[in-house]
């Protein structure tokens, strides 16, 4: 009898270890998931920027756009001209900013684009600014605001050629329009570049395992179609061809670091290609820290890749 009870015991025991520790495995598995859930959420969240200051606040008219993606998102901006412009510069701003990002100076800069003889157009992506849309979707489908507004600019200019200056996130989105956009670009300024959504995305939540991380990814995409994955800028470059790009990173950056920017210029061979470490500049920071000569890199090397005769060109 004794012997009996005690295993109908050792059976209760046995029986109760197990749902215990079922119990805690589905707890863990629930936690995970909801950890992972607010890590994509996290992942795509993009606050919204008000459009602080218009190109009237440095003297300049403008006209209020409006365009359209292939996906029918409709993207606010304004498009600055230039009289006798040899070419057109579309702006991209970083993927926290707007096109009037006061922290970039992206609006004392379209005025020096516009002075020196270029069409400018700047415009918010999708999500960001005045431009519609409720998160960030790591890159895929911003990318197709960056082709819109290249679009936008050929046909508003046709005999022009265009060039892409962006920034941070803009700038990798411009380096991967290059190839999408085919011959409409003439030449890219890309300052601070993202060389992988994916490290940079990691980089920002270091003490987030591994698998964890994964799981949010997946789930990003799955929920938000956010593809962490979308861009490769490195393979974008390659295929970039002999369109000459200016890359530009602080050497103090601490939200891109500058090895991102030199591992993408490294990704092609192109002889065409320049890159500027600006000295104890920020992210994005250069032109702000280093405004004359800044610009005059620039203007150097647009020079150089987009010359008179090209312009003329394109106008033939």
């Amino acid at each position: 009898m004794t012997a009996r009870i005690r295993a109908v015991r050792a059976g209760w025991m046995s029986m109760a270890m197990l749902a215990l520790v079922s119990v805690l495995l589905l707890v863990a598995v629930l936690a995970h998931g909801a950890a992972a859930l607010y890590l994509a959420n996290e992942l795509t969240r993009s606050p919204r920027r008000r459009v602080r200051g218009t190109p009237a606040d440095r003297g300049l008219h403008y006209e209020e756009v409006r365009f359209h993606t292939v996906d029918r998102v409709r993207l606010h901006g304004w498009f600055i001209e230039s009289p006798g412009a040899r070419a057109t510069v579309v702006v991209v701003h970083d993927g926290g900013g707007t096109r009037a990002d006061e922290t970039q100076g992206l609006l004392q800069l379209q005025h020096e684009h516009v002075r020196r003889g270029f069409h400018v157009l700047a415009f918010d992506l999708r999500g960001r600014g005045e431009s519609p849309g409720g998160r960030d979707r790591l890159g895929g489908p911003e990318l197709r605001d960056v082709v819109a507004a290249i679009t936008y600019a050929s046909r508003r200019a046709p005999e022009l050629p265009v060039l892409l200056h962006g920034f941070g996130v803009g700038a990798t989105l411009a380096l991967e329009a290059v190839a999408v956009a085919e011959s409409r670009v003439a030449a890219v300024i890309a300052d601070s570049p993202i060389a992988s959504m994916r490290e940079q995305s990691r980089w920002q939540h270091p003490r987030v395992p591994g698998y964890l991380f994964g799981l949010a990814c997946v789930a990003a995409r799955r929920l938000f179609a956010a593809d962490v994955d979308a861009l490769d800028p490195l393979a974008a470059v390659a295929r970039a061809g002999e369109v000459p790009v200016y890359f530009v990173c602080g050497e103090l950056d601490e939200h891109v670091p500058p090895s991102q920017t030199l591992n993408i210029a490294a990704a092609s061979l192109s002889s065409r290609h320049e890159v500027w470490v600006a000295p104890e500049a920020g992210h994005c920071g250069a032109y702000l820290a280093y405004p004359e000569e800044y610009l005059r890199r620039v203007n150097a090397f647009v020079e150089h890749a987009v010359p008179a005769r090209l312009a003329i060109a394109f106008a033939g």
